[in-house]
């Protein structure tokens, strides 16, 4: 009969190790503490990584946020500005128009009450070789052909052509335009003052060598012929034109009225046939 094989037992110094160790583990806890400290230094970073992650998720959100209020704001602002500059251009057509009315009365006191008419321009004609206007005012309005036209400063032009509710207006600087002048001038020179249609220039020709004539001197409706009242400003000498054999002199004139720029007229209603 076999016998039974004997149980194969672990060496003693096995067994010894193992009862050193559990006998360090409880009596000595202090370095398996040093152990989870170093795991915990290990995992800081990541900790502070996902923590930092957050931050800068919530610093974003609030960015974004602040983005669209700071949006809000300035199309708010922007609102506000423009209803500011809209209120300026209005005050500054009152004050225009308030130039105008003192304008106005001051004319009225040198051509009587009920002599003026307000008008506007409308249109202007596109040829280079035409200087005129159209005006908003007409024969319903009581514009007659041949009527003055003129601003506070001076003389613009003459009535050429009236509709019921507008009229043409030939400027003075005008090619076919002629007004009888005077020069403001010791030798009160008169003569024809014609049109160049070159910006705002005017020639007078004709003018004799013996008649002393200066840059500056002021140039005045004569009254003569009967279109034009008479000492209404028609402009100014810009420069003298003469030759020596010839015994005439011309002098070129810059209009009182910038003609290019025209938009707030008076008619005259006594004049015009």
């Amino acid at each position: 009969m076999m016998s039974e094989a004997p149980r194969r037992r672990l060496p003693r110094w096995v067994s010894t190790l193992v009862v050193v160790g559990l006998a360090v583990l409880f009596l000595f806890p202090g370095p398996w503490r040093d152990v989870e400290d170093v795991a915990s230094t290990a995992l800081a970073p990541l900790q502070m990584g996902f923590s930092g992650t957050m931050d800068e998720a919530a610093n974003f959100v609030s960015t974004i946020t602040r983005v669209r209020d700071l949006a809000d704001e300035n199309a708010a602002y922007k609102d506000q500005i423009d209803q500011l500059q809209s209120q300026v251009v209005k005050m500054h057509e009152l004050e225009v128009e308030n130039a105008d009315l003192r304008n106005l009365l001051s004319m009225r006191d040198r051509t009587g009450p009920g002599a003026l008419v307000p008008v506007q321009v409308i249109a202007r004609d596109d040829s280079p070789y035409v200087q005129a206007i159209t005006i908003d005012h007409g024969a319903a309005d009581g514009v007659k052909q041949d009527a003055v036209v003129i601003t506070h400063q001076g003389l613009v032009g003459l009535v050429e052509k009236v509709d019921p509710t507008s009229s043409k207006v030939r400027l003075i600087n005008d090619l076919n335009s002629s007004v009888s002048v005077r020069l403001q001038t010791e030798a009160r020179t008169t003569g024809v003052l014609r049109g160049e249609s070159q910006g705002n220039l005017m020639v007078i020709d004709y003018i004799p060598q013996t008649d002393v004539v200066s840059e500056g001197d002021v140039v005045l409706t004569s009254g003569l012929g009967g279109v034009y009242p008479e000492g209404l400003v028609v402009g100014k000498v810009d420069r003298i034109e003469r030759k020596d054999a010839d015994p005439f002199q011309s002098a070129v004139v810059q209009a009182a009225v910038e003609m290019d720029k025209l938009e707030r007229l008076y008619v005259l209603a006594n004049s015009g046939q």
